[in-house]
């Protein structure tokens, strides 16, 4: 997995209260011990946010090595959609599961969180230490709450897109000194640089090397 941009200090306070409300709503509606948002990072996967309440056992900040976590999580990611587990206990396939053999944690359902740039940020999942039918509502509860992150997820990237986009407009529209012999330009901090890094520092992008087609013909006559 591609390193995620989307950390505690990107999302901001507000988007954290936020989401960690969902999840308290959720455990305590639901009467689940455990309510979990986790996120992908590169070869890691972590607690990002659980519910508050005595008898989660899931640690916030615990990470497991990313593939092969023995996480139920890992496989909502894998499948890319909903993955449902009434009882582990009664499937083999789940024996080896980390939050069954080491959590007792033997229900879960969970869907994968994706990012507005198409990667999986993470999931959001319930658990419980008692066998548990999810029923329509469960999973209604869940999708819900799936769309909502990822409508926070959006709305900050395309917020912080326009915030770019209106910097470069605002740097391209003032006048700046440009050297009429080697075409360095003059930057904010008094430096003089290639129009390749002026550019770069006012929209982030790179230039490729080229040449035009006014160009072309000298370079053919001077090789």
């Amino acid at each position: 997995m591609s390193a995620n941009p989307f950390d505690r200090q990107e999302l901001g306070e507000t988007i954290l209260n936020e989401w960690q409300g969902l999840l308290n709503l959720a455990a305590n509606l639901y009467k689940l011990p455990a309510a979990l948002i986790t996120r992908v990072d590169g070869n890691q996967i972590e607690i990002f946010l659980a519910n508050q309440s005595d008898d989660n056992p899931y640690p916030i900040g615990c990470t497991r090595q990313f593939p092969n976590s023995g996480w139920y999580c890992e496989h909502t990611i894998n499948k890319a959609g909903l993955v449902s587990i009434p009882d582990a206990n009664k499937d083999p396939k789940w024996s080896d599961c980390v939050g069954a053999v080491e959590m007792h944690m033997v229900s879960y359902i969970g869907l994968p969180i994706e990012r507005p740039d198409g990667e999986i940020f993470g999931t959001i999942c319930l658990l419980d230490n008692k066998a548990h039918e999810h029923n329509e509502l469960h999973i209604k509860l869940l999708r819900q709450i799936n769309k909502l992150i990822e409508l926070s997820l959006r709305t900050l990237f395309y917020k912080k897109e326009i915030m770019t986009r209106d910097r470069l407009l605002d740097n391209l529209s003032k006048i700046y000194p440009i050297c009429s012999y080697c075409k360095k330009v003059c930057d904010e901090k008094k430096n003089w640089i290639s129009i390749e890094d002026y550019v770069e520092q006012i929209s982030g992008n790179k230039a490729s090397h080229g040449v035009c087609p006014s160009c072309i013909n000298k370079v053919i006559e001077e090789e």
